[in-house]
């Protein structure tokens, strides 16, 4: 053993003594922990909040008569500033410790308080570094204020020094909480997807599983039972739904009771809405409507005609009427059909030249008007045969004669213009039930032709009163589908001729019935043999892995095949029971779209959790932000005000 020194000896016990001096000191050191903390909740006003309290308290206490010794605020001020510093010098750490953990208390409050609020008294997710940022520069540079000394200028140079260091302290301090909370989260999100169960109850994994392989988020879902579809009706689960039915049980009569009467419920309903933009809702139907207003119009015509029955016609209109058929010889059998013996026709005295035409009594202004009216049609004639020059010299004629009856009677031009309107509507309504005949793209031009609002009308309830003719018809379920498709003609026809603005909401009814009918074919009136993919749904009822989980697998995707794997692990242990599976058709045929909501979007404890770990993450990231600003603003601070001084010094 080698002896020390007397120099060495002494050195050694020396430096005990100091050591002992230092714990020493450090043991009658103040323990200002509240105090300390509270200077970190207040951003550094703590000190000065309670140096005039109490100093206004003894100010009290000592004018009412109590032997207290009053004293001053800067002396109150300058003994809590003093046991602060003599606490921070005898144990920075713990002191540093106490003040950060005092400004992390009203993030870390709003993160207790979060169950007791819904999760309204935190964020849901942890903050940004830029944010992170920007806050630790308002509250460092707040800090570095709250803790100067002095009037408003000594603290104030404090504030920069203080604002870029809190933004560094607050930004390092919650960026490494934050990242060690979306580790904690990421970890927790496996966990779930490990569990697989993810509602609060067997009912709800199991409607969850089929929801999410419709691609469809909840409040959509639930939108679309809103809209008149159910659940089961969606494409991408039918075969889901088959599996119930199949499977028996009360399952099976609830699907079967909601999905038989579906197909003519909503096909119903799909008609009142077309209806209601193409003819008149209240109508039996489009064809009877029309025919109604063609027979009352006729009878308003005959109306209107009556009067020029006993009115004689003007010498000068007979005339030009007699001109007229001496043109157009080709009208004397139409007029003679209508009133016997009216026209007398000689043929010329020597074979040669037009026959001579002559009434045989003299003629109304009703019979005049006839006249014109028989000119007409023999020149629609001329056209259609194909002789055009014809044609035109008899509607010249006809045109020249309508002139004149209308100066001679203006009431006839009024009673002529409303038989005109009904004809007109008529013929319109005659187009639209043959809108789907031939050429579509030729018919579709004929109705943008059309621009008077009586004769669109006309159109439209022509095409419903197809529509409707179809409707009673064997191939009325392919027609309502094809009425979806607007690359076909009937999808392309009813998106034209219909309002623009009623286009969405009757397409949404449409669809609705093709698919109600498309449900009920496959689930209800399909081969009774249970088909592959239905067996394969049967496998999958209540293990929640879904047929995209599936593909996943077959693809190597490694989060398909946790997701298969776990939910087959954890599932094997039971089959969903009879009451089960009735509930879950029950939420599947639902028209209550709160209740499909809240099936779907109820994801039980372990969601729960990861929301709380989120919450967590969130308030902890904060919390270490205004900690870290707080922690890292002092330094700063008095770097700042030193360096002001020096630049106001010169």
């Amino acid at each position: 053993m080698v002896e020390m020194t007397e120099a060495q000896r002494k050195a050694v016990e020396a430096a005990r003594a100091r050591r002992q001096e230092k714990a020493a000191a450090v043991e009658a050191a103040p323990r200002e922990r509240v105090r300390t903390a509270a200077q970190g909740l207040t951003l550094g006003t703590a000190d000065e909040a309670e140096a005039a309290a109490r100093a206004a308290a003894s100010y009290v206490a000592s004018s009412l008569g109590f032997d207290v010794n009053s004293r001053s605020y800067e002396d109150v001020l300058n003994e809590i500033r003093g046991n602060l510093k003599s606490y921070q010098e005898a144990r920075p750490l713990e002191a540093l410790a106490y003040e950060a953990g005092g400004a992390a208390i009203p993030a870390l409050a709003a993160v207790a308080a979060a169950p007791f609020t819904g999760g309204t008294s935190t964020a849901a997710v942890a903050p940004t570094l830029g944010r992170l940022a920007g806050m630790g520069a308002l509250e460092g540079g707040a800090y570095a204020f709250g803790t100067g000394e002095g009037g408003f200028a000594e603290r104030a140079a404090r504030v920069p020094g203080g604002a870029v260091t809190g933004a560094i302290g607050g930004t390092v301090a919650g960026g490494v909480t934050r990242a060690a909370g979306g580790a904690v989260n990421a970890l927790t999100d496996a966990a779930r997807r490990i569990v697989g169960n993810r509602g609060s109850s067997v009912v709800e994994n199991e409607i969850q599983r089929l929801a999410k392989q419709t691609g469809k988020t909840a409040d959509e879902i639930a939108d679309d039972v809103l809209n008149g579809r159910l659940l089961a009706e969606n494409e991408t689960i039918r075969a889901a739904v088959r599996a119930y039915r199949a499977g028996g049980g009360e399952a099976s009569t609830i699907i079967t009771q909601a999905l038989t009467p579906r197909p003519a419920q909503t096909r119903a309903q799909a008609m009142d809405e077309i209806r209601q933009y193409l003819s008149d809702v209240n109508a039996p139907s489009a064809l009877r409507a029309q025919r109604a207003d063609e027979e009352a119009a006729r009878v308003a015509e005959r109306a209107a005609y009556a009067p020029f029955k006993d009115i004689q016609a003007p010498e000068q209109v007979s005339g030009e009427v007699l001109a007229a058929l001496q043109v157009v010889p080709e009208a004397v059998t139409e007029v003679n059909k209508i009133f016997r013996g009216l026209v007398a026709v000689t043929p010329p005295a020597n074979g040669i030249g037009p026959a001579n035409v002559t009434f045989t009594r003299p003629i109304t202004i009703d019979e005049a008007e006839r006249v014109r009216r028989a000119i007409g049609n023999a020149a629609s004639a001329e056209y259609r045969a194909g002789f055009g020059g014809a044609g035109e010299k008899f509607a010249e004629t006809e045109k020249g004669l309508r002139g004149l009856l209308d100066v001679a009677s203006p009431e006839l031009g009024a009673a002529r213009a409303t038989a005109a309107s009904v004809r007109g509507q008529r013929d319109s309504f005659k187009a639209g039930r043959e809108a789907l005949v031939g050429d579509v793209e030729e018919r579709l031009m004929e109705f943008e032709r059309i621009t008077d609002p009586d004769k669109i009308e006309a159109y439209r309830a022509g095409l419903m009163s197809f529509i409707e003719s179809k409707m009673t018809s064997p191939s009325r379920q392919s027609f309502m589908r094809n009425l979806t498709d607007e690359t076909l003609k009937e999808g392309k026809m009813l998106r034209a001729v219909l309002p623009p603005d009623a286009v969405d909401e009757v397409l949404r009814k449409v669809e609705t019935a093709s698919e109600a009918q498309e449900t009920a074919n496959k689930v209800l009136f399909g081969r009774q043999s249970v088909t592959s993919d239905t067996t394969a749904e049967q496998a999958r009822i209540g293990m929640g892995i879904s047929a995209g989980d599936l593909l996943g697998v077959m693809n190597f995707s490694p989060d398909a095949m946790v997701n298969v794997a776990s939910n087959i692990a954890s599932r094997f242990t039971r089959d969903l029971t009879d009451a089960e599976r009735a509930r879950v058709a029950r939420i599947l045929v639902s028209e209550d779209a709160d209740l499909v909501r809240r099936a779907i979007s109820d994801e039980g404890a372990m969601a729960a959790l990861q929301k709380r770990v989120q919450e967590l993450t969130a308030g902890a990231a904060r919390g270490a932000g205004r900690a870290g600003a707080v922690t890292g603003a002092q330094p700063g601070a008095n770097l700042s005000q030193q360096a002001i001084r020096g630049l106001l010094a010169q």
